[in-house]
């Protein structure tokens, strides 16, 4: 098996296979050769050897003075070298070799020497980060270390002038010189007088900046409207700001940080955004099954000088997780409503339809946004508050469902123990069969509805009997959530309760509103970070796992963690009592560190049911916290989340496929729009088939093998060919996390090379590729005709229509129709809708302005715009058509 270890740059490598030519070309000259690393002469047991032009040296002395860690397979005749995150591997008689999944060719291979095995000094200097000069006149080989962590230069700021917050300052850095040695980057701005006396300590002790990952280049990225300064203020325009860039040390860099130099001041101009309204509520007021139900009230910004006028958004609480200022500005003013400033709260109409289109109903969970539109016109300086509780709206049944649901934890067991569920009673309980409290994933809250709840095992779900009270009802040891797993300490949840109508329809049941979120904690023991698992290795056995787990914030009552390694398939039904019962020969001990830890399992360890861990078996693996106590009470233990699943195969890793790339050609929204392409193994014969994985942007960064390998949705290309492989998706395509591809985000693409025998390989991330909302289609030949004070516009409506709901026609001064966008139709209020006909505006007409709210003038050059507005279902965008020259002129 292999680690995922980060390359070393195509320079070393290209260095790593050149000497120069003035090395003696003898075995007698090269026994006067020495080497010196860091000025220091390093002596060996064998001397250095020449093999026509290369030098070779004995491995483990010159590893071992590198500070590498050298490990030798004596079945497969292989070296392996780990330094940091750089993996090299030879074999001996080989000129094949491998650095971090890469390959590479040597001209001399490995040998063994009198029991030593020499290899090409050069190839190992360099293929781990050092720095390689020969003295001719010397005959020495000059080796120099590199610091392990270094920090990033050459930090620049600048100044975009367009919003007067975070996304008009650019910031650029050169990477660390070796990012294997890098977690991330935190990016730091400091107002320009602070600048001075900032450093590390003080950057350490700040919790306001800008997260970056490590991906191989320079950085090149901009900030976004929440970003804060160091003093944890918003970015301002007005404001002078340097900016410092921290290179965070991982695992191998000992924790260590690095600091750059402060760019140069930069001032930031521009408008400002409009500000934001804050404690949306969404109250069902009304039993009519439609908008009418609903009333939205919010809190005006108290600075309302940015803002032109409000809007509403109902959204469907499964889609509200996804729903951003991207996508509010671009659902249709159909799908909308106005609120005007200064006001703050509107009763929705039988009209009001959701941000889909659909009409607002009865039984729909929905939850409610609201936009600030900015006077600037400028739709990215909108601002979008967050979301309202979620409401569903109810007729007069709502005298039958349960309301007022909260959670408390009331034990230290560690499982539904812990949990104490409380809810008012139906008013009306005559109609009441009984209640069902179900307990759900925090994350998977949101788009838990109705058909969720009704769809439920028995299992998932505590049934509870009416007894014309309140309920309080404290959970069992064997309860589980909606997702069929325990419930245990760590995990965030809600809680629903099911009103189940005393008919034998489910239409009569009503699921209540959800609880605020609980994590169940309260152990006098700190729980172990979920740990993370992966094959790393060729035994077949306990050797071949990897875990790695982040410590316990506190553990100062912790006397040891407790590995245990549980088949996948009975992971959901271990919680923290079948911990605490696993004999101690079915568990891996491991000391508190003060760090946090990962190690490699042993031969003879075992699963907690006794058996030995082999090939083919998938594993996950929890870590149990034990307290210092004496005593058994589950409060001196505490059990983590659990880890990905890991199947371990047998065998040695294939070569992987390479260049992987995307694009995007099409603008349909959705992955049929993207094409992927890739180099083939250079040895296929040992491939099976190839993976294509769509891994969202924000999770590429630290996507392992081990995911991929856990990864059930991927695009399957077979192998059996050479060269480059073109593979376009199709529209039911899925992210790794089983979304369907969408433009609602930005994507890297992996390549996963799955050997036959051994080791599955995977590729560099791809660039990263973002789908275009599919547009509606776009309205041509756009045509005035002016008589006198009127002017008519007609348009040709597109082929094939589909997507479009209907056109908004507008006047733009000819003066400003060169610089008008899209963005400035999408926001403009100031149109006459069409479906297709012919629409007029006049000077004494009903519409008389143009498209920026001005009453038309006469005497001035106007030019009309088609915008077609998407159906929200087909097409997702609105399009604008061409600015073509059909000027003219109103006279009274």
């Amino acid at each position: 098996m292999k680690k995922n270890m980060k390359k070393v740059s195509a320079a070393l490598l290209a260095g790593a296979l050149l000497i120069p030519a003035a090395i003696p070309q003898t075995a007698d000259a090269a026994a006067k050769i020495k080497i010196y690393i860091d000025g220091v002469e390093l002596t060996t047991r064998q001397a250095p050897i020449a093999q026509g032009n290369r030098t070779l040296v004995p491995l483990r002395g010159i590893f071992e003075a590198l500070n590498a860690q050298v490990n030798w397979n004596q079945k497969t005749q292989t070296i392996t070298a780990y330094k940091g995150g750089n993996t090299v591997t030879l074999k001996i008689g080989s000129t094949a070799a491998t650095v971090n999944g890469s390959s590479v060719k040597l001209d001399v291979p490995a040998r063994a020497i009198n029991g030593n095995t020499v290899v090409p000094l050069r190839f190992i200097g360099e293929s781990l980060g050092q720095n390689v000069n020969w003295n001719a006149a010397s005959q020495s080989v000059i080796i120099t270390t590199t610091a392990d962590l270094q920090a990033p230069s050459s930090v620049t700021a600048t100044n975009l002038g367009q919003y007067g917050d975070g996304r008009d300052l650019r910031v650029a850095f050169t990477k660390s010189p070796d990012e294997s040695y890098v977690d991330h980057y935190r990016v730091f701005v400091v107002k320009s007088g602070s600048a001075s006396t900032f450093n590390a300590n003080r950057a350490i002790g700040t919790s306001s900046y800008t997260t970056v990952l490590p991906n191989g280049s320079n950085q090149n990225f901009t900030l976004t409207a929440q970003a804060k300064d160091t003093d944890g203020q918003t970015l301002r325009a007005g404001q002078a700001y340097q900016v410092f860039a921290m290179a965070i040390g991982n695992n191998y860099a000992g924790g260590k940080v690095q600091l750059s130099s402060p760019s140069s001041s930069v001032t930031l101009s521009g408008n400002a955004a409009a500000s934001a309204p804050s404690a949306v509520r969404a109250t069902d007021v009304a039993d009519n099954g439609d908008g009418r139900d609903l009333n939205v009230s919010f809190t005006r910004p108290q600075d309302e000088s940015g803002v032109s006028n409000y809007s509403v958004f109902v959204v469907k609480s499964a889609n509200a997780s996804s729903f951003n200022l991207t996508s509010a500005n671009a659902v249709p003013a159909a799908n909308l409503t106005t609120v005007a400033k200064g006001s703050s709260s509107v009763t929705l109409t039988s009209a009001s339809r959701d941000t889909s289109g659909d009409p607002i109903r009865s039984g729909v969970p929905y939850t409610v946004f609201v936009m600030a539109n900015s006077t600037s016109n400028v739709a990215a300086n909108n601002t979008l508050s967050a979301a309202s509780a979620s409401v569903t709206l109810s007729l007069s049944g709502s005298d039958v469902s349960a309301t007022n649901v909260s959670t408390s934890d009331v034990n230290d067991y560690g499982d539904g123990r812990d949990l104490r569920v409380t809810f008012d009673r139906a008013t009306n309980e005559s109609a009441v069969s009984q209640y069902r409290i179900m307990v759900v994933k925090d994350s998977k809250a949101s788009a838990f509805n109705i058909n969720s709840a009704n769809s439920l095992p028995s299992a998932n779900y505590t049934a509870v009997n009416k007894n014309g009270s309140n309920i309080v009802q404290t959970l069992s040891a064997s309860a589980r959530d909606t997702d069929g797993d325990l419930i245990r300490n760590g995990t965030a949840y809600r809680v629903y309760v099911l009103t189940v109508g005393a008919g034998t329809s489910t239409s009569t049941n009503i699921l209540s509103s959800v609880s605020q979120p609980i994590t169940l904690g309260g152990n006098n023991v700190g729980t172990a970070l979920t740990p993370s698992l992966s094959d790393a290795g060729n035994y077949g056995d306990g050797r071949d796992l990897l875990v790695t787990f982040g410590r316990a914030s506190d553990e100062s009552s912790i006397s040891e963690y407790r590995v245990m390694v549980v088949k996948s398939a009975s992971a959901s039904n271990f919680g923290l009592s079948s911990a605490i019962g696993v004999a101690s020969g079915n568990y891996t001990v491991l000391p508190r560190t003060g760090s946090n830890q990962s190690t490699f399992l042993n031969a003879s360890t075992r699963d907690v049911n006794g058996e030995p861990i082999r090939s083919g078996v998938a594993y996950r693996v929890f870590v149990l916290a034990v307290g210092s106590g004496n005593t058994n009470n589950t409060s001196n233990y505490s059990l983590s989340g659990v880890s990905n699943a890991v199947t371990l195969a047998d065998g040695t890793s294939a070569v992987g496929a390479t260049n992987v790339a995307a694009s995007v050609s099409n603008k349909t929204g959705n992955a049929s729009d993207v094409e992927v392409t890739f180099t083939r193994s250079s040895t296929e014969s040992d491939v099976s088939e190839y993976r294509i994985l769509a891994v969202p942007s924000s999770q590429s960064g630290s996507y392992s093998l081990a995911n991929a390998n856990a990864a059930s949705s991927y695009t399957t290309v077979a192998a059996g060919g050479s060269g480059q492989v073109r593979q376009a998706l199709n529209a039911s395509s899925r992210d790794v996390n089983g979304n369907l591809v969408s433009n609602n985000g930005a994507y890297r693409f992996y390549v996963l090379t799955v050997s036959k025998n051994g080791a599955n390989v995977l590729s560099d991330r791809s660039n990263e590729v973002s789908l275009s909302e599919a547009g509606a289609p776009v309205a041509t030949n756009v045509r005035t005709s002016a008589s006198g004070s009127n002017v008519t516009v007609s348009f040709t409506k597109p082929a094939d229509s589909a997507g479009t709901a209907y056109y908004n026609v507008m006047l733009v001064p000819t003066n400003a129709a060169s610089s008008f966008t899209l963005a400035n139709a999408n926001v403009s209020s100031n149109s006459q809708r069409s479906y297709g006909e012919n629409v007029t505006f006049g000077l004494n007409a009903s519409y008389n302005r143009d498209a920026f709210g001005n009453p038309l003038q006469s005497g001035v050059a106007y030019r009309a715009f088609v915008l077609s507005i998407a159906d929200g279902t087909r097409a997702t965008s609105n399009s604008l058509s061409e600015n073509t020259n059909n000027d003219f002129f109103l006279t009274n």
